[in-house]
């Protein structure tokens, strides 16, 4: 892939927001933006990379002047992976710093508690949770929206690959939480209509240390494929332990996007991961995505920008929390810090190109992506090579 020049990157991320170098407004001041991630705990393969996105975003900006005249200051909290600590932090977030907006929390999960809170305190809060749940019904979710592909797109995607390699029945395989439950809801509701049969459901706890006996299980049912639901590091286990378990190569492992997100899985599968198929964001196989895609420059802006300021290589979970911060930048320069109208900013978004997708949201999608915002991939020597049906 093309090295870009700091100069181009600025430029591209640029056009991504619809402008770093936006006209003044006239205002003056600081507009602060609240976060809550997962920068200890289970989850904090998720936390790190999406605080130093929100922040890269935010530096950029301030460098070119801020926003209408101000700048933008983060307030970023360590939720520790932990659901109650989550809204407690949202709650401070709001009635202490003042913030104009939340961007969290990481997962499903941590997310889940916050929403009724900043429902009924009215402030935005943009999550990277996968859930479906998390801004649906819309009717129920006015304050409500998320970077993080849907939970039903996922499940769409991985259905397109089971149904055209004729891989059923399958045995299902989730993380016993709010992230796994979704997941699963939405499997078991689509692979009926795809044409699938799941032999077998089985759970694993997020900090479980041996999937060993659910995956004899699994094997013991007689799938084509057994599909697995969960982020790293427990993912990743899964993979290990069914490599250690000498499974068949046949027997075909398809992780959601969850895994497909991080570097991590792979790293930390100890080469288990080999052959795994996985539903994955563009921005990990950014590299042989054809030059048409509407998406391949800011891809490539970010994964260059990332790894200058970083010193690694960047993830599509830290992409999710770049998109929430360019939401929030593209809504104060059109309303300002005013917590009503960035709500109202941020629901007529249309057509930002970020790193997670191309952005349409509407009244009735606080989401704005689609399917066509996915990729599959096969882990290939230690990468991810991207698959064409």
């Amino acid at each position: 892939m093309r090295t870009f020049t700091r100069r181009e990157w600025l430029e591209l991320a640029a056009g991504a927001t619809a402008a770093l170098a936006w006209p003044a407004r006239g205002a003056t001041g600081t507009v602060r933006i609240g976060a809550v991630l997962e920068l200890s705990g289970a989850a904090s393969l998720w936390g790190k990379p999406q605080r130093e996105s929100i922040q890269m975003v935010a530096d950029e900006l301030n460098q070119k002047g801020g926003v209408g005249g101000a700048k933008i200051e983060i307030v970023a909290y360590d939720n520790e992976s932990n659901e109650t600590k989550s809204l407690i932090l949202a709650k401070r977030l709001v009635e202490e710093d003042k913030v104009a907006g939340i961007i969290g929390a990481g997962t499903t999960p941590t997310t889940m508690p916050i929403v009724p809170y900043a429902s009924q305190a009215g402030v935005p809060l943009v999550s990277m949770g996968s859930a479906d749940v998390i801004v649906n019904p819309p009717a129920e979710r006015h304050w409500i929206f998320k970077t993080a592909n849907n939970s039903s797109d996922i499940a769409r995607k991985m259905l397109s690959y089971l149904t055209a390699k004729q891989l059923s029945p399958v045995v299902f395989l989730s993380v016993n939480n709010a992230y796994g439950d979704a997941g699963r809801a939405q499997f078991e509701k689509l692979a009926g209509p795809a044409g699938i049969k799941v032999a077998a459901w089985e759970k694993f706890g997020a900090t479980d240390k041996d999937m060993k006996p659910q995956l004899t299980r699994a094997r013991a049912a007689g799938p084509k494929a057994i599909v697995v639901w969960a982020i790293p590091p427990a993912a990743a286990l899964v993979a290990r332990n069914a490599a250690e378990l000498g499974l068949p190569r046949e027997l075909q492992m398809v992780h959601d996007h969850g895994a497909g997100s991080s570097p991590a899985f792979i790293e930390l599968s100890g080469g288990g991961a080999e052959g795994t198929v996985l539903v994955t964001a563009k921005l990990a196989v950014a590299d042989q995505l054809p030059a048409s895609d509407p998406q391949k420059a800011v891809l490539g802006a970010y994964l260059d920008g990332y790894r200058k300021r970083a010193g690694q290589q960047a993830s599509a979970i830290g992409g999710m929390a770049y998109d929430a911060m360019l939401l929030y930048a593209k809504a104060l320069e059109a309303a300002g810090p005013d917590r009503a109208g960035l709500r109202d900013a941020i629901e007529r978004t249309a057509g930002l190109v970020g790193v997670t997708g191309v952005f349409h949201l509407r009244p009735d999608d606080h989401n704005g992506l689609t399917v066509k915002d996915l990729e599959l991939a096969r882990v290939e020597r230690g990468r991810q090579v991207r698959i064409v049906l």
